[in-house]
Parts: C-alpha cells; structure tokens; sequence
C-alpha cells in the first residue's frame, strides 16, 4: 500500500480512538498517548503512537530508543495506567528493539483499502441500495439516540463485551453522536416486521477518507451476508458524500483477512 495512504488512514484511526477517549497525553514531544480508564483493557481505544515527526528513522538509534521508551515507562509508572504501544509498518526496527527487550506482542492492527476506490464507477443508486438486499434485511443509518441504544446493544452483544459496558460505551457514543454514522443490519419476516438487530459499523471521515470500524454480527445471525452487505452499503456511503479513500480496520487476531480479501477490500496491508 502507497506510504502516503498508510499514514492517511493512521491519521483517521487516530482520531476515531480519540473520540473514545477522555485523557490525551503528549509525553516529551516524543509519544500521543490516549487512554480511558474506563476502558483500560482494550488495546485498540487505548493506544500509545510514536510522533511521527519524530526523527527516529534507524536501527543505529538503540541509545535514542531507550530513552524515549524509558520515559513512556516513567509515565505508565506514575500514573499508574496500561500503556500499549502501537508500531507502524515502517517502524520494524522498534518493534524488533522492543522484542529483544522482552516487550510482548500482544496483537496486529491491519489497515486495508478497498482498490482503485477512487476511481470506482458505481450502478447502483445509494438511495435504493437498502431496498435492493432483500425484503428482510434493511441496512438502517441510525439517525436518533433511541436507535442508537439499539447499536450499542448489538455491538456489545457481536463482540461479546460485558453488558454492564454497555451505558459507558453508550455515553460515550451519544457525545459523538453528530461524528460517527452508525450503521445497523436489521433482519425481518412475517412474524416480526419491526424485525431484530443483527449487525453493525461506524463509518468514521476523516478529511478525505472514510474508514469502517467495529464491524460485527451478532453470532446467531451470522453467515448471512450481513457482513457483505454492511461494506457494499458503506462503499456505496462513501462514494456518495465523495471520499477519496476508503480503509477498513481489523485485529489479525479476528482472523477476517480472507473474508475481507474476498470482498475485494484488500489492497495491501497497514
């Protein structure tokens, strides 16, 4: 994947993981620290990223990467907080300093972007793309904060988190409620026309790209398309309102690349 777009869609996942987050620490010029206490576990929200202006740019700058790790441990030290360390692809030698440093590597973040996206021609008019799945699935952007209950619920219950989570991440989102677009997957038939959640995403622009995160189905609706149709909608979103990039995020621990490779959505990897 082009450098330029790498570093594009780092900007807009940084600055989604912000919105999730009350506490913003810049530490020596050096580190953009984020952190929720709330939500100190989670290695995707909390996350601590090298200032990319930072001239540090060679494995001959071990003495240099001391010190700057020292004082990220200083901190995580004094404040008494999990500090998770976040390596871009063209900063391996960090991450390889860090390893022989007995540093565990807990997981990998992966940007992908669907190819030639800028260019995409597409037949399909947005405005019926709802209309056009099936007569029991409806692809639904939550316009009010009743509705938006309804996705929290089912991002909690597609990704397994706690419920009792479930008024924190609904603050939480209520505050960004005129930031993220909230998609939500709903499924009808005859018994149940008002129909039931299944699955869910936040289109998050960021200057000229726009990128999905927190895909998920609920697992019993699963291996329904839900997932298929949600990126065909959102690819569709994002050509409409005319970004120029569009990226998706996923943990290689989720184990979706295939899925996503598939889908076409895979032009290289962050």
């Amino acid at each position: 994947m082009d450098l330029d777009i790498i570093k594009i869609l780092q900007k807009n996942e940084f600055y989604f993981c912000k919105n999730w987050n009350s506490i913003f620490l810049n530490i020596d010029d050096k580190f953009f620290t984020l952190y929720n206490k709330d939500l100190n576990d989670d290695y995707f929200f909390n996350r601590t990223i090298l200032n990319i202006y930072n001239n540090l740019n060679s494995e001959n700058n071990n003495t240099e990467i001391e010190k700057m790790i020292q004082s990220l441990l200083n901190v995580a030290s004094n404040k008494k907080i999990n500090l998770f360390l976040h390596v871009s692809s063209y900063q391996t030698f960090l991450e390889k300093y860090l390893i022989k440093k007995n540093f565990e590597k807990i997981d990998e973040v992966i940007g992908l972007q669907y190819p030639n996206y800028s260019d995409l021609c597409l037949n399909l008019d947005f405005d019926e793309f709802r209309n056009r799945i099936n007569t029991a699935q409806k692809i639904l952007l939550v316009d009010n904060k009743s509705t938006l209950k309804k996705w929290v619920n089912t991002y909690c219950l597609s990704f397994n988190i706690c419920m009792d989570k479930k008024p924190l991440i609904y603050t939480i989102l209520k505050n960004k409620f005129n930031t993220f677009n909230f998609i939500l997957s709903v499924i009808s038939d005859i018994d149940d026309p008002i129909g039931k959640t299944a699955g869910c995403c936040i289109l998050y622009p960021y200057e000229n790209s726009l990128t999905l995160y927190c895909l998920g189905t609920q697992k019993e609706h699963r291996h329904k398309k839900i997932a298929t149709n949600i990126i065909e909608f959102s690819i569709n979103f994002g050509k409409k309102y005319g970004y120029q990039i569009f990226g998706l995020q996923t943990l290689r621990s989720d184990n979706l690349l295939t899925f996503y490779k598939k889908k076409r959505i895979c032009k290289g990897l962050q």
